[in-house]
């Protein structure tokens, strides 16, 4: 489904020349996202005041739908403009195989090098992989401070979280596998905390809402490994929800943006990438907990207080590209699967 920001929605929606209220004709900006609309929306809204000839038409899809709908209009003219996607590993396929026009953006020099692929892809994001947990269920002697410590309680307190602990499964997730392969890439000692989850019964899930919803409910005691930018923002709302920001180290997952070869408006297209990526996007994504790229703005995650040393970007790498290796991916989900079941 797609959404159109500005005053001409319904006349473009009928299929009629978009118009502003002066009756002059604006551009079409099309972007594909795997981002909720709600926490677009402001975004768009202020691109489109900046950029008064351009109608943007925001379209939330899966990242399966975009990268194959990239693929598929290669050599062709197609139907985004900017694709903007949570899955890392797609988006550094696309630009890897060509797919993905080179931009150098006049606001590349302001984000971390760990948020640029050569030109052709563009991180937007810093997004805490965080735990959440119940604050009225959970007593604070058992709200783990990090990654040790959460292999410390499941061990030392077994009953208490027998039933009650959730993750990402990494055999439906993409992102679930991705942090789940980062965190035994920083540490090797991920192994015994899957094997000491899989003990307490965790239960799997294919997204982070789910798991924020359980644990909110008070079904669920904790969820490990979920999406901070959701976790933060229904912490503001949910009194009952309690984010933990590891202290030995924390992921953070960065949204890509790319312009397709195929984009029918590659200049409107550049346009709003530099949106993204200036003072200004960014400022009104950290407003919905999607934190900062740029090295010029303070803190990418507001409250963090074990600052950048603890902090591990998900750099933008062909890295990213390795479980999508079949063999690999099998041989790290036979891994995970025998750790979980303690073989």
């Amino acid at each position: 489904m797609s959404l159109l920001f500005g005053t001409a929605a319904l006349r473009a929606e009928t299929g009629a020349k978009a118009t502003d209220n002066a009756g002059r004709a604006q551009l079409r900006l099309a972007v594909q996202g795997t981002t909720d609309r709600s926490e677009v929306a402001d975004l768009l809204t202020e691109f489109m005041k900046r950029n008064p000839d351009v109608l943007v038409q925001y379209s939330k899809v899966s990242s399966t739908e975009l990268f194959d709908d990239v693929v598929r209009h290669s050599g062709a003219r197609g139907t985004a403009d900017v694709t903007w996607s949570s899955a890392m590993d797609l988006q550094i396929k696309l630009a890897n195989d060509g797919y993905a026009a080179e931009y150098r953006s006049p606001e590349a020099d302001g984000i971390f090098d760990w948020a640029r692929w050569k030109d052709r892809a563009y991180g937007v994001t810093a997004e805490p992989v965080v735990m959440v947990y119940n604050k009225r269920l959970l007593q604070d002697g058992l709200v783990p401070k990090d990654h040790a410590d959460l292999l410390r309680l499941l061990t030392d307190h077994p009953a208490v979280f027998r039933g009650k602990i959730a993750t990402y499964d990494p055999e439906l997730s993409g992102t679930g596998l991705l942090f789940i392969t980062q965190d035994v890439r920083v540490t090797t000692q991920t192994w015994k905390l899957v094997t000491a989850m899989g003990q307490a019964g965790v239960e799997l899930y294919a997204s982070s809402d789910p798991m924020i919803n359980r644990v909110s409910s008070g079904q669920l005691l904790l969820a490990y490994n979920v999406l901070g930018s959701y976790a933060l923002e229904r912490a503001k709302r949910d009194p009952d929800l309690g984010v933990v920001l590891p202290s030995d180290y924390m992921l953070l997952l960065s949204r890509i943006a790319l312009i397709p070869q195929s984009a029918p408006q590659p200049e409107l297209a550049r346009r709003f990438v530099d949106f993204l990526l200036s003072r200004s996007g960014q400022t009104l994504l950290a407003g919905h907990s999607l934190g900062s790229v740029r090295s010029d703005m303070k803190g990418a995650i507001p409250g963090y207080a074990d600052g950048a040393q603890a902090l591990r970007p998900i750099a933008l790498s062909i890295d990213l590209m390795t479980y999508l290796d079949q063999a690999k991916r099998h041989r790290f989900l036979k891994d995970w699967k025998e750790s979980l079941h303690g073989r």
